[in-house]
């Protein structure tokens, strides 16, 4: 006969089983839900792509927006810039429509890393569309002026950002000196400065109005500045 302690030593097992089952299932569940949600943003942004027409080739531009499983955006070519419709988002596959002079024609893709397949009703091959690079709004030569012991003191900078990587130049009467340490995520970077064996890091902030706010760490004192682009 089971004693009634092991009776209650096996129910308890069984429970803790079927919770760390339960628990398995969520964290499943949420990792495929977090895919789908990364692929599906990696969407956003313009494409490019070649396709081949009776005329010769078409140059397109497409831009994607994605919100939850919808999709929005453009298409634009030699002919003008037309909107997607009825777009939808299934993972790294998407469909919508383009209205051509009262021609609805259907669209399905599937993005691949760091390219896009997109087929239509016609054609023998679907049209590869690779992303378009878009500039960083921190790229471009800054000025800006700083207050010391002497007065004003004019600073320029010139910033160009790869990636996460920020370079550039620190130019003041002094003379030229080089950005080192440049982080960039975001609007958001910071970057470092060597004068005379000293380091002086900066952080800063590209702003919706086409400024950029420095905060200067200079001997534990901390110097804010405000920089605005040199039109080029």
């Amino acid at each position: 006969m089971v004693s009634l302690n092991s009776s209650l030593q096996l129910k308890k097992r069984l429970k803790n089983h079927t919770e760390e089952k339960m628990k398995a299932k969520i964290i499943v569940l949420l990792l495929l839900v977090f895919s789908l949600t990364s692929n599906a943003q990696n969407l956003d942004g313009s494409w490019k792509g070649v396709m081949n027409t009776p005329n010769g080739d078409m140059e397109l531009t497409f831009t994607f927006k994605v919100k939850a499983d919808s999709l929005n955006g453009n298409v634009t070519s030699q002919m003008g810039t037309l909107p997607l419709e009825n777009g939808k988002i299934n993972g790294n596959e998407f469909s919508f429509d383009v209205d051509v002079n009262g021609q609805e024609i259907h669209h399905t893709g599937v993005l691949d890393s760091d390219r896009v397949k997109l087929t239509l009703p016609f054609g023998d091959q679907p049209i590869v569309l690779h992303r378009v690079n878009e500039e960083s709004k921190i790229n471009g030569t800054w000025i800006g002026k700083v207050s010391g012991p002497q007065g004003e003191t004019e600073l320029t900078f010139t910033f160009k950002v790869d990636g996460d990587t920020l370079t550039g130049i620190d130019s003041s009467a002094m003379g030229d000196i080089d950005l080192t340490n440049g982080i960039v995520k975001g609007n958001d970077f910071s970057f470092d400065v060597e004068l005379n064996g000293m380091k002086i890091s900066h952080k800063c902030k590209y702003l919706d109005d086409d400024t950029i706010d420095v905060s200067a760490d200079l001997m534990d004192q901390k110097v804010n500045m405000k920089l605005t682009r040199i039109k080029q």
